[in-house]
């Protein structure tokens, strides 16, 4: 599930149609996003296996600080591997595409609706694979709304919470 936001904040914060979105597995966890421009070439963000340094500097954008995270060793060996994704074992990379392509209360819903999934799942109360179903399931039921104002957000995101519990409640172990 975790692939589904990245294919949305690529969509929203850069302004860009699904068709310039693409995804990849790197299974080292060190590519943290790509760029490829007209010509070809492309930049990469590299960075330890952790999410601290993407957000930072996604918070101090344009600025750049002294890292939370360590450093890459670049004179250690390593590989990185990229393969396209399964979409049968990444099922819930399409509500991803789904959501960037739709837009309005998705969003909103959908990160909702796995953060509640993914609380049940590590309190022992949803199975693994359960977490898309429950995302999609809830996201499909919701009032949606292309052009909502904030509190219609925040509406939708209580009520994808309350939704997304009452989904994983009825399919407790």
């Amino acid at each position: 599930m975790h692939k589904a936001p990245e294919v949305i904040v690529a969509r929203w914060l850069f302004g860009l149609p699904r068709e310039q979105i693409d995804e990849v597995i790197q299974p080292q966890s060190i590519v943290h996003s790509m760029v490829e421009f007209v010509d070809g070439s492309v930049i990469a963000q590299l960075s330890p296996p952790d999410m601290k340094l993407p957000i930072q500097y996604a918070l101090t954008y344009p600025e750049r600080m002294s890292g939370v995270s360590p450093r890459m060793d670049f004179t250690a060996a390593c590989t990185l591997e990229f393969s396209p994704p399964d979409q049968e074992a990444f099922e819930a990379l399409e509500l991803g595409f789904e959501v960037a392509r739709k837009g309005g209360t998705c969003g909103a819903v959908l990160n909702a609706a796995n953060e509640v999934a993914v609380q049940r799942f590590l309190e022992g109360e949803l199975g693994f694979l359960d977490i898309a179903a429950a995302c999609r399931d809830v996201l499909n039921c919701h009032d949606y709304d292309p052009r909502p104002s904030l509190d219609a957000l925040l509406q939708q995101d209580a009520w994808a919470r309350q939704e997304t519990f009452k989904w994983t409640s009825s399919r407790s172990h």
